[in-house]
C-alpha cells in the first residue's frame, strides 16, 4: 500500500515539529501532491488514524489533499502543519 510509507514520512515530520515546536496537538497537516499521484485523501486518512490512534499529539490531525500543477513537482510536499501550543 502506498499510502503507508507516505504516512511512515509523513508522521516522522510530524514528530519533528511536536519536538521542536513544543506542541500539545497537531490538528491539520496541508499536502501538496503531484498532479498524476495517486495519493487519495480518504485513504491518507485511514492509514493515518490507524497508525496513530493511540498517539494523544496526532490522533484527531486531519490531513488535506490539493493538487499541485506541476506534474515534475515532487509526489507530495508539506505546504503546512496547523498546530495547538
Amino acid at each position: 500500500m502506498h499510502e503507508f510509507s507516505v504516512v511512515e514520512n509523513l508522521i516522522k515530520i510530524l514528530k519533528k515539529v511536536i519536538k521542536e515546536n513544543n506542541v500539545k496537538k497537531i490538528l491539520k497537516v496541508n499536502l501538496k501532491i503531484n498532479p498524476f499521484s495517486c495519493l487519495d485523501q480518504d485513504n491518507l486518512n485511514f492509514v493515518f488514524s490507524s497508525i496513530v490512534k493511540e498517539d494523544n499529539f496526532l490522533k484527531d490531525t486531519k490531513i488535506i489533499i490539493k493538487r499541485g500543477k506541476d506534474p515534475l513537482s515532487r509526489e507530495y510536499i508539506v505546504e503546512n502543519v496547523e498546530i495547538e501550543i
